[in-house]
């Protein structure tokens, strides 16, 4: 039996929580309902935090679900003492917010500021581990992800991750593995996974279709990324942390994210009686 959640980011639910259909805690309600054990927040989809934070709460203890993680962004890579300063100020709202929800991770991308693709990994890396000191004061671990799109040309490789945190420079920085960015940027997600497996807390699983110059996502196991092999792999690890589902596409949030948690459960079941 493996020892992995599924989990959902609310990112799947952008159609309803946009159009104002339903908020966090609505969400946590609907995902208890298809099985998910633990949420994936989008930082900004709690736009009135006074409310929404006590709601979320509520809903969690509720339903018994989990947060594993939450996504946000700060200008992590300019300097000076004002810079640092202003980023540990919202770093800290940030943080005492998601303790009162018992998130487990926050994962922080940042700005570019016009810096070259090598020089904003190297000062990513020192403002990652800034962000780690900060968030162990309220129970908190940070990551980052490979990206894709734009992005991709600063954090999409396995090689600029390696970089990333050989700049950070920090043990406790961990990393969360996005399998369908690999695919997005036309990489090798069992490659990537290899050579970054050890610093691997959290996990986005994410089914993919070519459309135009980007991508359109559909329900894991409905489109060009295989994301059975990267779960597998992580059970033979002992990974014990979330697959978080990124989805949509195809019907309604909702009968998306019930598809695609019964593909990760599938897989899982099946990797259990081997």
């Amino acid at each position: 039996m493996s020892n992995m959640t599924i989990g959902m980011m609310t990112y799947s639910f952008h159609r309803a929580v946009t159009t104002g259909a339903t908020d966090v805690a609505g969400l946590v309600r609907t995902c208890a309902k298809i099985g998910v054990q633990d949420m994936d927040l989008n930082y900004a989809n709690w736009t009135d935090p006074d409310r929404d934070v006590p709601a979320t709460l509520a809903a969690l203890e509720e339903t018994g679900v989990g947060m594993a993680s939450c996504h946000s962004s700060l200008d992590l890579v300019t300097r000076g003492e004002q810079a640092l300063a202003e980023r540990t100020a919202g770093l800290r709202v940030h943080c005492e917010r998601l303790a009162k929800v018992k998130c487990r991770h926050l994962m922080l991308g940042s700005v570019t500021n016009d810096l070259s693709s090598g020089e904003w990994r190297r000062q990513y890396g020192i403002g990652l581990a800034e962000a780690v000191c900060v968030a162990e004061d309220y129970g908190l671990s940070v990551t980052f992800e490979n990206r894709g799109g734009a992005m991709g040309e600063m954090v999409g490789s396995f090689e600029h991750c390696l970089e990333i945190l050989e700049s950070a420079n920090d043990p406790r920085l961990g990393f969360t593995f996005d399998v369908g960015n690999f695919r997005y940027m036309g990489l090798d997600q069992d490659e990537a996974f290899d050579h970054l497996v050890e610093r691997i807390v959290h996990v986005h699983l994410k089914d993919v279709v070519p459309s135009g110059a980007s991508f359109a996502m559909m329900p894991l196991g409905e489109g060009e990324v295989d994301n059975a092999p990267s779960i597998r792999k992580l059970m033979a690890r002992g990974y014990t942390g979330c697959l978080a589902i990124e989805c949509g596409g195809r019907g309604s949030d909702e009968e998306d994210a019930a598809k695609s948690v019964a593909f990760a459960r599938r897989v899982l079941d099946s990797g259990a009686e081997d």
